[in-house]
């Protein structure tokens, strides 16, 4: 079967699973109740990621892709699938969520062979291996990943949103590294993104979300992408710097990190719920939420175009991490003092009335 065959049908299959599971969710109560930190004025099924996972394994292996996507990432995929639609439909604790995705990280880590070995030369003084503390840096890594992306899914489009562009991203690096192994199970990855934005992206065909991604989704597809993360940028063949993939994830995962360091620090637990997210910024500056979606998609994508733009300049890579790192502190500074963004609100409220 062709590639874009085989896309096509996975897009239209996943539309019409999400449809009828759609409607399936709601005549069994299975939704997000509208209340509270939540927005949405009417209950909204958060079946995205129960729907996308399994799509997005059944046509990888219909394609042939076990090496791509072998047996222990599928099995870690299912099992945060199901902790997170057990999660969606009665809550679990979040130390217990934590401990799960840990434990799920180590098991992919360990079994499907995916090591951050080399952080590439990350401070310019040589090369920075990680040797013996490798698998354990490799699973915090996933688990921040998982849980930034998570932590992002407040807005309309934003999580998904973010993945299909990461994912149309790395598409492009494979294609240009002639790795189109990768290249197949991540156009069928978009394949079915954009069958989920069709029902939780507002647009002027769709005013609000009739589709959430739920925990299960965004903690799978935060899996994913930090797989073809690893393996795009580990080894002597890696198109990547490692250092250019934190560019392609800057955003939530400088928000999510930003948050942890503010809320520890005001003595709550790590991942305590609050409206302190970057997108939340600009809710509250009054920006409508298919803008902020919009907005927010645009940062990201100016960051990842950065990272790849540079190293295709040949910009050292620790320049790189600098620049990075400079961006988290401003950005930390202004979580951690709010005032640091009173000018920023006002800005974006300004101009949200003018047009």
């Amino acid at each position: 079967m062709s590639l874009p065959l085989l896309s096509i049908l996975a897009f239209l299959c996943t539309a019409c699973a999400l449809w009828l599971s759609k409607h399936a969710a709601l005549k069994v109560g299975f939704a997000d109740e509208p209340g509270g930190r939540k927005k949405h004025d009417a209950p909204v099924p958060p079946i995205g990621g129960l729907v996308i996972i399994p799509s997005f394994l059944i046509f990888c292996w219909i394609a042939g892709l076990k090496e791509i996507v072998p047996w222990p990432l599928a099995t870690g995929l299912l099992i945060l699938l199901a902790m997170g639609a057990v999660d969606d439909a009665r809550s679990i604790k979040p130390q217990i969520k934590f401990i799960i995705m840990i434990l799920t990280a180590c098991f992919v880590v360990i079994f499907g062979e995916a090591e951050i070995n080399s952080l590439g030369n990350l401070f310019g003084f040589g090369d920075v291996t990680m040797d013996f503390i490798a698998q354990g840096f490799t699973v915090l890594c996933l688990a921040l990943l998982m849980n930034s992306i998570n932590m992002m899914d407040g807005v309309d489009g934003l999580a998904g949103g973010f993945c299909a562009l990461v994912a149309f991203l790395l598409m492009l690096v494979c294609a240009g590294a002639g790795q189109w192994q990768a290249f197949m199970a991540l156009s069928i990855l978009l394949a079915t993104l954009l069958a989920f934005l069709g029902f939780n992206m507002r647009t002027p065909f769709l005013n609000k979300a009739s589709i959430f991604m739920g925990d299960a989704g965004a903690l799978c597809l935060g899996l994913l992408l930090g797989w073809f993360s690893i393996k795009l940028s580990q080894g002597n063949s890696a198109p990547l710097q490692p250092v250019t993939i934190i560019w392609i994830i800057a955003v939530p995962v400088m928000d999510a990190f930003a948050l942890f360091i503010a809320r520890s620090i005001r003595g709550l637990h790590p991942f305590n719920a609050d409206r302190r997210h970057l997108h939340h910024w600009f809710l509250d500056a009054g920006i409508s939420p298919a803008k902020t979606t919009m907005m927010m998609l645009s940062l990201m994508l100016a960051f990842a175009l950065l990272g790849l733009g540079a190293e295709q300049l040949g910009v050292p890579a620790y320049i790189l991490f600098y620049a990075w790192m400079a961006v988290f502190i401003l950005h930390t500074a202004g979580i951690m003092h709010p005032r640091g963004y009173t000018l920023l609100t006002r800005f974006m409220r300004g101009r949200s009335r003018g047009a």
